[in-house]
This record gives structure tokens, C-alpha cells and sequence, in this order.
């Protein structure tokens, strides 16, 4: 029998192992080659002052089997803070052990501590699976919101007028 779930902050020394995680998350995404992260900058950037994103690793029996990565938001219409959650992923094996679950509820009671009002992510439409984990916590799709974003080029040329 396994042990409990265990969750706790990420610290700079799991940089590598945030790292695997999120290949992993991006494979499962059909993304594999999407990552452009590297174990060297996820330490710095977790050791920095102002780090851009926190983290929780969930263990059980002291290996890491999942992570969730998020940062901070901030609602205009309710005037306080957020938090979006970027990554969450739990290894195979490790599932429906409590590990998905044991992160979000991290996630929640930090939010909640620091005194902030809305939780949102993102999810692919056609991931059955984590839909349905996040209907059953309560949470309701967005419909109506489209996903917007601008990089490379299109960035670039925005930039410069």
C-alpha cells in the first residue's frame, strides 16, 4: 500500500525534476516538442527574488509523481488576487491516489490564505479525463472565453509600432 499523498512547495533543487514533468504533460498534450524550458533556467528562476511561478510536487512513497505550477492573477472586476494554475500533471501510475486532488486543494488553501478570490486554468477540450475531475471539484468551463495569445513575430512586430 502506498503512502499518503504528500504535497509540498518546490524548492530550486527540483528544477530538473519539474522539468520531466512538464515534457511529460507536453507529450500527453500531443505536444512533445513544444518545450523549450531548461532544468538551468527553472532553478534560477525558482531561486530568483521575484520568482515569475510557484510550484507544489506531490510525492508518494517519497518519489515525486505530480506537480502544479501556477502564479499570481489579479481580478479588476473583484478587485483582488488570483491564481492561475499553468501545469498540473500526475504520473500514470500514480493516479486516482488522491495526487490530482491533494494538489488542487494546495493550490485552494494558498489562495485562500492570501486572501484571493478566483482559481482558473485552462483544460484541451478533448481531455475527458481532467474534465471530469475538474467538473466533479466544482468547476464550471468558461464557454464563452477564447484563449488568446501572441509570440514570436507577431509579438515582435506589435513591439516595435
Amino acid at each position: 500500500m502506498a503512502d499518503a499523498v504528500r504535497v509540498r512547495a518546490a524548492t530550486p533543487d527540483d528544477a530538473g525534476t519539474i522539468l520531466r514533468f512538464v515534457r511529460a504533460l507536453a507529450a500527453y498534450e500531443r505536444e512533445p516538442d513544444a518545450v523549450e524550458a531548461t532544468e538551468e533556467v527553472l532553478r534560477a528562476q525558482l531561486a530568483s527574488a521575484r520568482p515569475p511561478f510557484e510550484c507544489f510536487v506531490a510525492e508518494m512513497d517519497g518519489a515525486p509523481v505530480g506537480f502544479a505550477l501556477f502564479f499570481a492573477t489579479y481580478s479588476t472586476w473583484r478587485a483582488t488576487t488570483g491564481i492561475h494554475l499553468e501545469d498540473l500533471w500526475v504520473e500514470p501510475h500514480a493516479r486516482r491516489h488522491g495526487v490530482a486532488l491533494a494538489l488542487m486543494r494546495a493550490i485552494a488553501r494558498t489562495l485562500i490564505e492570501r486572501g484571493g478570490a478566483r482559481l482558473e486554468w485552462r483544460v484541451l477540450d478533448w481531455n475527458e479525463l481532467a474534465l471530469g475531475f475538474y467538473q466533479r471539484l466544482g468547476a464550471s468551463a468558461l464557454g464563452e472565453w477564447e484563449t488568446m495569445r501572441l509570440d514570436g513575430e507577431g509579438l515582435a512586430r506589435l513591439a516595435r509600432g
